[in-house]
C-alpha cells in the first residue's frame, strides 16, 4: 500500500501572482525550507496565505528529515483569525474520515493543495482541504480509501498549533503506535474569505512583517525560522 498520510501546518507562501508575493524569498533551518506569505500587502485588510515547505535532513537535503512531531506558526503582532466569518465544521474525526469534506458545510472549506511524503518508505503526494471551525483550522489529507484528519488550534496570540501525525491512518493525532508517515514537504492555498485572516493595523519601518514557525523533531531537536511578509506603509 503506497497511502500515506501526514499533517501540515498552516502557513503561508510567496506567490508571484499575489500583492507583495514576489518579493519574499524562502527560509531555511537545518530540517527545513519554507516561505509564508499574505494574498494582501496591505494592513489592516482581509488576506488569505499559501504555503510551501520541503523538510529533509539536518544539513543534507537529499536525506530523509526525522519525524515531525509538531508545528507552531505565529501571526504578525496585530494579525488575527476569525473562525466566527466562514461556516464551521462540527463533524468528528471519523466522519472526516470517511466523507473529508463532504461532512462538513460546504461554505467551511476554506482551501487545500497538497502533501508530500513517505508511507513505508515508498513516496507518494496526496490531496489535503483546510476546513474552518471554532477556533481551529482541521486538515483533512485525502487517499481514495480513507484520510487522516489533523486539528490545528488557534491561540488567542494568532499562533496555530498542529500535532503531526506519524502513521496512517490517524483520526486524533498524537498517538500512533509506529512511525510510518513521514512527511516531506506540503503546499496548501488558503485564498481571502472577508475577514477570517486580518493583516496588522500597521507595516513596520522594515517593510515587512515578522511570522515564526517553530519545527519540534522527533529526534528531540527544535527549529525556528522566521519568514516575512511584504506590507505597504500607509501614507507613502
Amino acid at each position: 500500500m503506497r497511502r500515506w498520510i501526514v499533517a501540515v501546518g498552516v502557513a503561508v507562501f510567496a506567490c508571484a501572482g499575489w500583492p507583495g508575493g514576489a518579493l519574499a524569498d524562502p527560509v531555511s533551518g537545518p530540517h527545513e525550507t519554507i516561505d509564508n506569505q499574505f494574498t494582501t500587502a496591505l494592513p489592516h485588510a482581509s488576506t488569505g496565505f499559501h504555503f510551501t515547505g520541503s523538510y529533509h535532513a539536518a544539513g543534507d537535503p537529499s536525506g530523509d528529515p526525522p519525524y515531525m512531531r509538531k508545528m507552531v506558526s505565529i501571526l504578525p503582532a496585530g494579525g488575527r483569525f476569525d473562525t466566527s466569518v466562514p461556516d464551521r465544521c462540527g463533524a468528528s474525526n471519523l466522519e472526516l474520515a470517511v466523507q473529508g469534506a463532504a461532512a462538513c458545510p460546504p461554505g467551511s472549506l476554506i482551501g487545500g493543495g497538497t502533501v508530500q511524503g513517505k508511507f513505508l518508505g515508498f513516496p507518494s503526494t496526496l490531496q489535503a482541504d483546510v476546513l474552518n471551525n471554532t477556533d481551529e483550522q482541521i486538515m483533512v489529507i485525502r487517499s481514495p480509501a480513507f484520510a487522516s484528519v489533523s486539528r490545528g488550534k488557534i491561540g488567542a496570540d494568532g499562533s496555530v498549533e498542529f500535532a503531526s501525525p506519524t502513521c496512517y491512518p490517524a483520526l486524533n493525532p498524537p498517538g500512533c503506535t509506529a512511525d510510518d508517515a513521514l512527511q516531506m514537504g506540503s503546499d496548501i492555498v488558503v485564498p481571502p474569505h472577508g475577514g477570517y485572516l486580518t493583516t496588522p493595523p500597521s507595516c513596520p519601518r522594515s517593510g515587512h512583517w515578522d511570522m515564526p514557525f517553530t519545527f519540534y523533531w522527533a529526534d528531540g531537536t527544535v527549529d525556528r525560522v522566521v519568514t516575512h511578509q511584504a506590507c505597504v506603509r500607509r501614507g507613502r
